[in-house]
């Protein structure tokens, strides 16, 4: 009787120690990855990735870097080539949220119109409030935006300027129709009681790019640029599907300068987004060739191993001992200097490129000649499979996972050649932009003491490095089956 009560006491003790045994079982096996078999090699390296903090956040900025290149037409204020030339090295202008207008307060957003009050300091000022402004509107893509300013103190004296500004322009006599009309309509937006009216006039026509197309002016009284989303600025191809207008957020009288403005009066944002276009999808393009070539021949020199081999791996030795930045220097002043920018770009892509694939087809090189001795080729080689589709299929697939730290790796380097080849003057060139075009003003040690904003270009592309590599190590410890991650 006792030793069936000691029986009865035990078992349920032993049930919840195996209970407890099996849970902890599962919870290891879930932390390791092990519960469940059906789980891909990719499915571990996404988890694995998920779990590395700067990995993530490298990725989080390269998707925010890259999606503004890829819309950098509809995000930026203006166009890449819009320009005000009498706003050079304009500092950053202050948005006043709250308007006090005759409708009283209202959330609408606007900055100062300002004028230089030295020319030799690059100092500006707050135009008065009787101002009048006539603003081109839209902009025209590739020239200067027309904007005509005037503080006198009566509104005939106004009004005489203008229209003197105005014929000089755009040429016309004083006693055409276009400027009679001009003149009335000043004479109307003077009269009205808002005392920061505005008003669009139709001037005449224009021929843009061998298309005719309608001249308008917009009159605007006061000192204010009043900031609008999804505003009309100045016309761009969308992705190259369709011509639009719409901007994200602009001021269509001008003004409105987030991070200032550079040298010849452009808005340091518009061009900081389109220059993201050169300066981040050269590493890509340029890191894309790299990955083929390297791959080719490292995989090819492996396998194949005698002269090939030989041949091959002299040839990468020869271009990894010429210094790298000379020979950038070199072949770019080797080709005649009217190439287009798209040319230049083009060619520094093919030049990065060209320099890059000896390292990567090295190491390439040597996992080849470890993954020809595995089991798994010598039963491909076995069963009468072609050299080439035994590397196509069996060996290049096994090194995968380390070409892809070492592109996230190499595209850095990318960046860095462009920008310094466009800091040098042997890269991108006006009218285009790329960060290391927009930053070359800032060899001028006295640029850089007083217009300390033409860095931010080197904050960008440092920013961009450092997501890059971020992202890269994020992958490597993905891979890497030492990592604690």
């Amino acid at each position: 009787m006792s030793d069936q009560t000691n029986t009865r006491q035990t078992d349920p003790s032993g049930t919840e120690d195996q209970a407890r045994q099996s849970t902890n079982e599962q919870i290891l096996a879930s932390r390791e990855g092990l519960a469940q078999k059906s789980e891909s090699m990719w499915s571990i390296y996404i988890r694995r990735f998920r779990k590395h903090t700067l990995g993530k956040i490298g990725l989080g900025i390269l998707v925010a870097l890259y999606f503004i290149a890829l819309f950098a037409d509809f995000l930026s204020p203006f166009d890449m080539t819009w320009t005000d030339k009498m706003k050079p090295y304009h500092p950053r202008t202050r948005i006043y949220w709250i308007y006090d207008g005759p409708d009283g307060r209202e959330f609408k957003p606007y900055v100062l119109e300002k004028r230089q009050v030295s020319v030799a300091f690059r100092e500006y000022g707050v135009i008065p409030e009787r101002s009048m402004r006539i603003v081109t509107y839209p902009p025209q893509a590739d020239r200067p935006q027309g904007i005509f300013v005037t503080a006198a103190q009566t509104a005939a004296e106004r009004k005489a300027d203008l229209l003197q500004q105005a014929r000089n322009y755009y040429r016309v006599d004083a006693n055409s129709d276009a400027i009679i009309r001009l003149a009335a309509e000043i004479d109307r937006v003077e009269q009205d009681t808002d005392e920061d009216a505005r008003s669009l006039f139709r001037f005449g026509t224009i021929d843009d790019r061998g298309t005719e197309r309608p001249l308008e002016l917009m009159i605007a009284k006061g000192n204010k640029n009043f900031i609008g989303l999804f505003a009309e600025g100045s016309p761009y191809s969308f992705l190259g599907m369709f011509t639009a207008s719409r901007h994200f957020l602009t001021s269509p009288t001008g003004g409105y300068f987030a991070l200032g403005t550079d040298a010849l009066g452009r808005d340091i944002v518009s061009r900081l987004m389109h220059g993201s276009r050169v300066s981040l999808t050269v590493g890509l393009l340029g890191a894309a060739i790299t990955f083929v070539i390297g791959l080719m021949i490292g995989g090819i020199a492996g396998y194949a191993g005698g002269a090939i081999d030989t041949i091959l791996m002299r040839l990468a030795e020869v271009v990894y001992a010429i210094p790298g930045l000379y020979l950038l220097f070199a072949l770019r002043a080797a080709f005649p200097p009217d190439l287009t920018s798209t040319q230049v770009y083009l060619l520094i892509v093919i030049i990065l490129s060209g320099i890059g694939w000896a390292t990567l087809s090295r190491v390439i090189r040597g996992l080849v000649l470890s993954i020809k001795q595995e089991d798994f080729v010598m039963s491909a080689r076995t069963m009468g499979l072609g050299s080439f589709k035994i590397i196509r299929k069996h060996v290049l697939p096994n090194t995968l996972s380390f070409v892809i730290v070492q592109v996230t790796l190499t595209i850095p380097a990318y960046i860095l050649g462009e920008s310094a080849l466009s800091l040098l003057g042997l890269g991108i060139t006006n009218p285009q932009s790329s960060w290391g075009l927009m930053l070359s003003v800032a060899r001028n040690y006295r640029v850089v003491y007083q217009f300390p904003w033409i860095l931010i270009p080197g904050f960008m592309i440092f920013l961009a490095i450092l997501a890059w590599n971020f992202f890269g190590d994020g992958i490597r410890d993905a891979v890497d089956p030492k990592s604690k991650h």
